[in-house]
This record gives C-alpha cells, sequence and structure tokens, in this order.
C-alpha cells in the first residue's frame, strides 16, 4: 500500500528539508530492497519441497521431476509465497508484492493467478496442496503435502 507524507516545509530550513528527503529516500529504498526478493531465499539458486521444485534464477518449476511453465506473475507469486512457507498473506499483500502497485483495487487478479498457479500444480482442493485457501485472510504456501490438515 503506499504512503503519503504531507509536510509544511515553510518554518523548515533549506537544510532540515534535505535532510528529510535523504532520510526518507534511504528509508524506502532499503524497503524496496527487503521486499523484492523475500529474505529467505535471497541468497539460493533454488526453493525445494516434497514433489516441487522453483529454480528463482533460471525462473523455472518442476514438479515431480517435470518442468512446468509458468506466467511471470505465477512465477513470481509461487516464488512469494514459497518464500514464506506458512505465512498468510492477502490478497492486497501478493498484489503490492509481485505486481508492485497498490493493491487496494487488484480485483481478481491474485485469484486468478493462484488458480492457474493450482492448476498447473495439479491442485484441485483449495484446503489441501502447495497454496492453501485461508478464508476471510488470504493465501498461504504449505510445503507438506498433508491433506489432512484444517484451514479456517
Amino acid at each position: 500500500m503506499a504512503k503519503i507524507l504531507i509536510f509544511d516545509s515553510e518554518n523548515m530550513d533549506e537544510m532540515s528539508v534535505q535532510e528529510l528527503i535523504a532520510f526518507i529516500t534511504q528509508k524506502a529504498g532499503r524497503y524496496l530492497e527487503q521486499t523484492d526478493v523475500p529474505v529467505s531465499w535471497k541468497n539460493q539458486n533454488e526453493l525445494s519441497f516434497p514433489g516441487l521444485q522453483i529454480r528463482m534464477r533460471e525462473q523455472t518449476v518442476y514438479l515431480d521431476g517435470v518442468q512446468i511453465s509458468l506466467s511471470r506473475y505465477e512465477f513470481f507469486t509461487l516464488c512469494f509465497l514459497a518464500g514464506h512457507p506458512g505465512w498468510v498473506f492477502s490478497k492486497e499483500q501478493i498484489y503490492e508484492s509481485v505486481w508492485k502497485e497498490d493493491g487496494e483495487n487488484c480485483g481478481t487478479a491474485v485469484t486468478n493467478v493462484i488458480s492457474q498457479i493450482r492448476r498447473k500444480l495439479k491442485q484441485e482442493n483449495p484446503n489441501g496442496g502447495y497454496i492453501r485457501t485461508v478464508v476471510g485472510s488470504g493465501y498461504k504456501f504449505m510445503p507438506a503435502l498433508d491433506d489432512s490438515s484444517n484451514v479456517f
């Protein structure tokens, strides 16, 4: 979500304004650096889970040893979720992280991409498989293929 900062520089000297701008730029740059690539796979070439291998540098995904074709948004959505196993993310959070735009009006983009990933991973049940629906909250990646766990 975009943040807006409004300040009145009328009573500030030029040096204070420049320091404020430098501080905001530095913080924003660090935030983007940290969120572009999840910390859990910053220095990894791949993420591996039972039956699933995600190769970041090649931008390829293998399901049971067979390469599957994913679009750019499908790949980065899968990477984002797999980079944070067990974490629950809203559609807006996923949209902002993958599309790099405000998620307020993301509409059905995330839902459609998740649906396509599930189809390609041969996941028919939204409460089982790698990507789980958390009703009222969003989605989470579960590395174990334990379909007996309940998602509420």
